[in-house]
């Protein structure tokens, strides 16, 4: 059957499938960071008090909820408590999918929580992260933990009502599925504009002109009010846990983390929406010094008409019809442009969906790729790109001295000034 990854997810968490589906087969673990680093991880709730919540009662304000991973310093023996793996338990699991995801409660982190951050070096580089749209927060652990022992602080943004799952400061969890365990009719408006994604996409990247791809492209994102709306709030979302960071009480962990950051040293990436969410936040807010895009497709927005300043990523999938589908924005827009097409993937490959297998695999949302071999590249591709754009370390991979076989890299000159 062939049916796009997206769809897949969304006929899988709705609880649509025509059948049962099946449970993890084997205990999921999550591969061991490859750096020096011990890890830590803590979380926090950030409140715009200028901004009323879209999903909820009137007088309700935005509430965000921030999941960081950094290099941590040493823990005195008891003290460190294991990382949970699932931040959200099992209501971050979708009804779709718990009965045969339930075993992930279970699995086993490398982090401890609310441990000190290192003491050396003083200062720490940044990332923000997004999730994919209606993503599973938790699902992005492995390349975390990685980055984190390589020296880097991530703040992962859980963008509530908008996730599987997201915990207010109060413990109320709060989701995109409704009272019915159905999708919310926001969520669903969202998914309804992208009805002709597949058959648009397919077109760009079969034209070879790019006058035509910006022509069809411009089309197409002329009907995306609610995509735009969800990016231009996550966005938003973005900027105010920066904001804030001043703000979080000194004696917790995450007060002592936010004196470690080194905010001239941020960068934005994201998966699918959050990728997308990457780029936009990119474009109008200076702190960010290098964007890198996950397999989010196309570029919502107004980047398809402006420059931006800083160099940009994009790592396609192998979903047919999609790789290069943004290029024609981004070669014109980024300072300089990278883009890294990784060969038997799909969409959610990049996050540790890929390991967990059982219903995704069976709903046709995950590729033929080896799932260590999957979170080995993407950390790989991570970890180097921000290494190189943030703290002058150029990348073997993508300046073509090394070379992983299932990844192809292309390097696009700087756009056209305007």
């Amino acid at each position: 059957m062939k049916i796009s990854t997206i769809k897949a997810f969304v006929i899988a968490v709705s609880g649509l499938c025509a059948g049962p589906l099946s449970a993890l087969e084997t205990p999921v673990e999550i591969p061991a960071p490859t750096g020096s680093a011990r890890v830590g991880t803590t979380t926090w709730h950030v409140t715009d008090k200028a901004r009323p919540e879209t999903f909820a009662a009137a007088g309700v304000q935005r509430q965000v909820e921030v999941l960081a991973w950094y290099p941590a310093g040493s823990v005195a023996s008891g003290d460190g408590k294991p990382a949970p793996y699932l931040r959200g338990g099992l209501a971050e699991i979708p009804p779709g999918l718990r009965a045969g995801l339930t075993s992930l409660e279970n699995v086993k982190t490398h982090a401890v929580l609310d441990a000190p951050p290192v003491a050396s070096p003083e200062k720490l580089p940044v990332l923000v992260f997004s999730h994919g749209f209606g993503g599973f927060p938790s699902s992005y652990t492995a390349l975390f933990e990685d980055l984190a022992s390589h020296g880097y602080a991530v703040l992962s943004i859980v963008h509530p009502y908008e996730a599987t799952a997201a915990t207010l400061a109060d413990g109320q969890v709060v989701s995109l599925f409704d009272a019915d365990g159905k999708p919310r009719q926001a969520f669903r408006d969202v998914i309804a504009e992208w009805s002709t994604e597949d058959a648009t996409m397919a077109a760009v990247t079969h034209e070879a002109k790019e006058e035509e791809q910006l022509r069809l492209l411009r089309a197409y994102l002329a009907g995306l009010h609610a995509s735009v709306a969800t990016v231009d709030r996550w966005v938003a979302d973005t900027r105010l846990v920066l904001d804030q960071l001043g703000s979080l009480p000194k004696t917790t962990a995450a007060g002592r983390l936010a004196a470690k950051l080194d905010l001239g040293r941020l960068g934005a990436f994201g998966h699918s929406m959050g990728g997308v969410v990457s780029a936009a936040f990119c474009l109008d807010d200076p702190r960010c010094k290098a964007g890198l895009n996950l397999d989010g497709i196309p570029q919502y927005g107004s980047m398809i008409d402006r420059r931006m300043s800083q160099p940009f990523l994009m790592v396609y999938s192998a979903r047919p019809g999609r790789t290069g589908a943004s290029d024609a924005i981004y070669r014109r827009a980024a300072s300089r442009y990278y883009r890294c097409d990784v060969r038997d993937t799909l969409h959610l490959d990049f996050s540790d969906a890929i390991l967990w297998g059982g219903p995704l695999r069976q709903a046709g949302a995950l590729g033929a790729i080896s799932p260590p071999r999957a979170v080995e590249i993407t950390r790989a591709i991570v970890r180097q790109y921000f290494d190189q754009e943030l703290l002058g370390r150029p990348s073997p991979l993508l300046s073509k001295k090394e070379t992983l076989p299932e990844v192809t890299v292309t390097v696009f000159p700087a756009g056209p000034k305007r």
